[in-house]
């Protein structure tokens, strides 16, 4: 990629919002600004890195989403990468095109960051009030992403989980492997809830064209076996859509329709 312009690798975020009507609701709020490098899949060598294709060279791309990830990197697929010197990757694979305009964001990095952006905000209602208080804290076990705590001093924790797996009817789903730490998590949630913390179980749903979310029962039964279990629990399960436009990422709603089966 000799001759190209430098790339600036950094996340801006922004004030101003685009609109338009989706599920009833007015959306569409800019969370950051990137500018990306584009690629062609050739195909995925294990489960971190991805083969690609630009400006006739063959080129080794980081991905960080573990997932299978069957229905967005496949051969022919177009890559958006943020490019890195040195180290055996050119860079890391932040979304796939779906369309001429639109990307799945499916770097969970990424995701968690734009996400943590739309609260910082007062984006995410259901967390009004609630801040922080620590990352990765360890709980039964389990590493949770983090450590609420709630206008009164109340503690909670929260989980966040990539949803990227698009079902034949438009739904966002999770996992599309069996997920034996997504179960831990579940079950450690569930569990604190008994004993008077606040759980959340977060879903960032980041494909454009999906519509709700829900567990993806055929893959693993079991965890979706838990979730609705943890559900009557009074484990809070909520689901964000967000996806990458013009090198934007775009908030669709912080309250993605579930179905939990």
């Amino acid at each position: 990629m000799t001759g190209n312009p430098p790339v600036d690798r950094t996340f801006r975020p922004l004030n101003k919002r685009r609109f338009w009507v989706w599920l009833g609701g007015l959306t569409g709020e800019v969370l950051g600004s990137f500018r990306f490098e584009e690629a062609v899949a050739l195909r995925r060598l294990n489960r971190f890195v991805v083969e690609a294709e630009a400006g006739g060279c063959v080129l080794l791309l980081h991905i960080r989403n573990t997932g299978r990830l069957l229905d967005l990197v496949y051969p022919g697929a177009r890559l958006f990468f943020e490019p890195r010197s040195g180290g055996r990757t050119r860079g890391v694979i932040i979304g796939v095109a779906v369309d001429d305009e639109r990307a799945a964001l499916i770097d969970p990095l990424t995701q968690v960051r734009m996400f943590e952006e739309a609260w910082r905000r007062g984006l995410v209602g259901w967390l009004k009030g609630w801040r922080v208080a620590g990352r990765e804290p360890l709980y039964r076990g389990s590493r949770i992403d983090y450590l609420l705590e709630g206008p009164g001093g109340e503690r909670g924790l929260m989980e966040a989980k990539s949803a990227v797996y698009l079902s034949e009817r438009g739904e966002c789903m999770y996992p599309d492997t069996v997920s034996e730490r997504g179960r831990r998590h579940v079950d450690a949630l569930a569990a604190a809830r008994r004993e008077g913390l606040r759980a959340v179980i977060t879903f960032i749903s980041a494909h454009p064209l999906c519509t709700s979310f829900r567990p993806c029962c055929e893959v693993d039964p079991v965890l979706c076996d838990k979730l609705r279990r943890a559900s009557m629990l009074g484990v809070e399960i909520w689901a964000v859509k967000m996806h990458l436009e013009g090198g934007e990422a775009l908030l669709d709603t912080a309250e993605l329709p579930i179905a939990l089966g």
